[in-house]
């Protein structure tokens, strides 16, 4: 049918994608049926452009990292230190002895055991610190136990939104029983936009 945009084998449209297509057309306009197809045609092209950027690969599981170096709740707060150097990492997912994840322990949940909350600082800056050092001798003391996670079959762009909205440098890949299955970094989505 003549003036019906076709969206059977294109992908599915995000937000950004509509921004992207309305920045095209570099105006204000008031919407009339032509103009709407203009829109969404627009918007399924930068939809088409962001996916063929992933050169086909849509899925988290085609891009992220395995395997993962990881630690237990028992590591020591040296050793976890140790690995990070050592592996050249900024974060060690924490598993159980059934490779269930439990937690994640960060490189700032590290060096905040080594600062002590300011002495007579002032109330800005103690309110100022992004949280409060736990103290402890093993990681699963002072690790992070509610932690975002993604699925294999999550796709890519499930990844990035939550990169972007809360900064996360990288997000535990998981299965359906919460075994930890990967870890999706941003150097992991970036190495697809060179």
């Amino acid at each position: 049918m003549e003036g019906v945009a076709e969206m059977s084998n294109r992908p599915a449209v995000i937000l950004e994608d509509v921004e992207a297509a309305l920045q095209q057309t570099g105006k204000v306009m008031d919407i009339t049926p032509e103009d709407l197809l203009t829109i969404v045609d627009l918007t399924l092209d930068q939809a088409e452009k962001r996916q063929s950027t992933f050169e086909g690969k849509q899925w988290i599981g085609e891009i992220m990292t395995v395997p993962v170096i990881t630690c237990t709740p028992d590591t020591t707060i040296e050793e976890a230190a140790r690995i990070l150097l050592e592996k050249n990492i900024h974060c060690l997912p924490v598993v159980d002895r059934e490779n269930k994840l439990v937690g994640i322990v960060t490189e700032s949940d590290l060096i905040f055991q080594f600062s002590a909350v300011p002495v007579g600082g002032t109330l800005r800056q103690l309110l100022g610190r992004k949280k409060a050092p736990r103290t402890g001798h093993t990681i699963g003391e002072i690790m992070v136990r509610k932690v975002t996670t993604v699925y294999p079959n999550d796709p890519i762009q499930k990844a990035i939104r939550l990169i972007i909205k809360y900064g996360y440098g990288r997000i535990p890949v998981v299965d359906g029983d919460n075994r930890l299955a990967g870890i999706v970094a941003r150097k992991d989505i970036l190495y697809f936009l060179r």
